[in-house]
Order: C-alpha cells, then sequence, then structure tokens
C-alpha cells in the first residue's frame, strides 16, 4: 500500500485531552509505516518530548500569539519549509491559518468545528462520530469530503503496563473498586454517578480526568458525602494501570456521540456499565459486552454496580465479549489500516480531486 511521504500535524490543543492523545497515537502509527512527519502544536515540552521518542520532530509555538498575522505567516513558513503531502489540522483555529500551497489539507471534524468557515480551507475532513459527519454534509460538505474513521486505540507500549497499586492513591485493597474517566465539566453525567456511589456502602471511585469544573465535582462529592472515598486522579494519557486496577468501568456520559471510553475499558479487559447515550448505546450490547443504564438515573446505576461486582460468572463474560467487540473492530490491526488507506486515497492524483469539484457535490 502506498502511504504519504510526509505528514504535518498542527494543533493549538491544551496541556492535555483527548485530541491531543489522539495526534499523538497517530504519529505512532504513521512512524510505523516509515511516514516522515513533523508536529507543531502550543508550547508543551511533555509533549515534545512524547513525539520526539516516535522519531516525529516537535515544533512548539506560542498560540495565539499577540497577532493574528503572525501565527499564520510562522505556521504557513514552517509548513513550506517541510513541503508536506498532508497536512491535518486537529483543531479548527488552526486550521483556518493553513494556506493551500501543493498539499492536501484535512481536519478533524470535533464538537467545536465550524463547518462553515473551514468549508473552503480543507480538501477533507475526518471523525469518528457519523452523527458530526451528517452534519457537515447538510452544512455543504460533500460526501467525497467527509471520512468516518474510529479512534485509534493504545499504542502497544501503552497496553503494557500494569495496573496501579491501589495503596498508591489510598485505597483499601479489599475495597471495591469503582473507575471512570472523562472531562470534568458539567453536564457529563459525573453527579450522576457520584449519586449511585453515595447509595454504595463499601465502594471507592476513581476519576481519572481533569477540565474547568474540576473544583465544582469535588463540591459536589461532598455534598453527597462520598468524598472520602473518591479520587480525583487528574488527567492521564495511559489509563491502562487504573483500568485493569478497577472491578468495574462506568461511563456515565449524557451526551458523548463516540464512546471510545468504552472501547479503551475493553482494551483493557474491564468489565463496563454505561449510560445508554448515543454512542456506549450503540457499541456495547446489553448484558453481553456491557451494561446498559438510563442517562442520569443513579439508582439503576447502583444497582447494575452491585450486580456486576457480586456475579464473578458476568464479569467473565463481559470481559470475554468486550475485548472480543474490541479485537474484532477497534484493534490496531483492524484501525490502522483504514487511515493508512485515507491517506493514500485523498494524494493519489486520481482520487485527490480540485476544491471547485468537491464543492459540486458527488
Amino acid at each position: 500500500m502506498r502511504t504519504p511521504v510526509k505528514v504535518f500535524h498542527l494543533m493549538s490543543g491544551a496541556p492535555y485531552g483527548g485530541i491531543e492523545r489522539q495526534a499523538l497515537r497517530l504519529a505512532g502509527v504513521l512512524a510505523r509505516a516509515g511516514v516522515e512527519q513533523r508536529a507543531m502544536f502550543d508550547r508543551n515540552p511533555a509533549r515534545a518530548k512524547q513525539y520526539e521518542a516516535l522519531g516525529v520532530q516537535a515544533i512548539e509555538m506560542d498560540f495565539p500569539s499577540r497577532f493574528a498575522f503572525l501565527d499564520r505567516r510562522n505556521i504557513n513558513s514552517v509548513i513550506r519549509r517541510f513541503a508536506p503531502d498532508v497536512v491535518i489540522s486537529w483543531t479548527p483555529d488552526v486550521a483556518e491559518l493553513v494556506q493551500k500551497d501543493g498539499f492536501v489539507h484535512m481536519a478533524r471534524l470535533g464538537t467545536d468545528f465550524n463547518h462553515e468557515a473551514l468549508l473552503n480551507k480543507c480538501h477533507h475532513i475526518f471523525t469518528p462520530s457519523q452523527t458530526r459527519a451528517d452534519a457537515a454534509m447538510v452544512a455543504g460538505w460533500s460526501v467525497q469530503q467527509v471520512h468516518v474513521l474510529p479512534h485509534i486505540p493504545m499504542l502497544p507500549e501503552e497496553m503494557d503496563t500494569p495496573a496501579l497499586n491501589r495503596k498508591a492513591v489510598y485505597t483499601p485493597p479489599t475495597a471495591k473498586l469503582i473507575f471512570t474517566s472523562m472531562r470534568l465539566t458539567k453536564n457529563t453525567g459525573l453527579e450522576t454517578l457520584l449519586d449511585a456511589v453515595a447509595r454504595l456502602s463499601g465502594y471507592y471511585l476513581w476519576i481519572a480526568g481533569d477540565g474547568a469544573d474540576r473544583e465544582a465535582m469535588e463540591a459536589a462529592a461532598h455534598e453527597r458525602g462520598v468524598k472520602p472515598r473518591v479520587r480525583f486522579l487528574g488527567w492521564h494519557d495511559n489509563l491502562v494501570p487504573y483500568l485493569t486496577a478497577c472491578d468495574v468501568f462506568v461511563y456515565p456520559s449524557k451526551q458523548d456521540d463516540v464512546g471510545d471510553a468504552v472501547v479503551e475499558a475493553w482494551a483493557a479487559r474491564a468489565p463496563v456499565i454505561a449510560a445508554d447515550s448515543l454512542g456506549p448505546g450503540l457499541l456495547i450490547k446489553h448484558k453481553e459486552s456491557g451494561f446498559l443504564v438510563p442517562v442520569g438515573d443513579a439508582i439503576s446505576m447502583a444497582e447494575a454496580i452491585k450486580l456486576v461486582v457480586a456475579d464473578v460468572p458476568l464479569v467473565m463474560n463481559l470481559r470475554g465479549h468486550g475485548i472480543k467487540a474490541f479485537t474484532e473492530t477497534f484493534a490496531m490491526d483492524k484501525v490502522a489500516p483504514q487511515y493508512l488507506d485515507l491517506l493514500n486515497r485523498i494524494t493519489t492524483k486520481s482520487s485527490t480531486p480540485s476544491m471547485q469539484s468537491l464543492m459540486a457535490g458527488p
């Protein structure tokens, strides 16, 4: 399979987050395929070391700078010097600054994507969500421009990490342990999980994630009287040590249209309970690869947690079907070829239409 000679990754980005993790994982996939890459992002020495470890040159910038025209000039100057086949814009703010110049420009379609503003800025967009893809096409993007690809799973080096010792985060080794991961903002469903934990005696909760409302979530745990049994762990790129240490992974999200947290739990062989929002609801076969409970229903969530943790044969069944679902659809040998194939198709002369023909639709 032909792959592009050069790929340039571009993002403004936060100190941590799912987009940043996905960009790093794709860089790892492409590095293994022998693709020459550069990655340009907001100043972050720790992230730069991660890219350099993959053999990808990291270029740190101060974004946004005082003047927008300086950002545009600096970004495009670096791109021209590298002369890539593909520029991948991971965040929409930097996608707007890229000047088309002899390469294919592809952007990631997130929840904050401005469809209209970027319609003439990018040749292609990709997303893990069919819902987002449909919205883009309604906004004017053609079917040839929009590509739905699953999230890239954990890299091998992430999988090969041991379970975290519970004592390291002041959790009794005999306690029943619930784990969840999410960005800590309001309306994520974490309050429902805290309400469920308040109904459970002897259960501890680990929460991996961070965000603007972390203090509010810690206050919510205190108000419910469960703060002594809850550990706010902050953001972690690698969740395997926590997933393998827990008794059950619970994902209470109200509005997730992807469900990648479920897939990561499957990969680590953790039994899964999730609120029946769009993403998890489409992924999970109820009582087979996981348990689904109504969104916002703390009573049902608590009952499901008690049932799963107490039933060893059920746990083994959930783990078995979960890893089977992961292996058949979301494992690296299934996902990586989809990204390589897409890059191959959009960079071949016959399959890279002009912007005018793309705007004309299928």
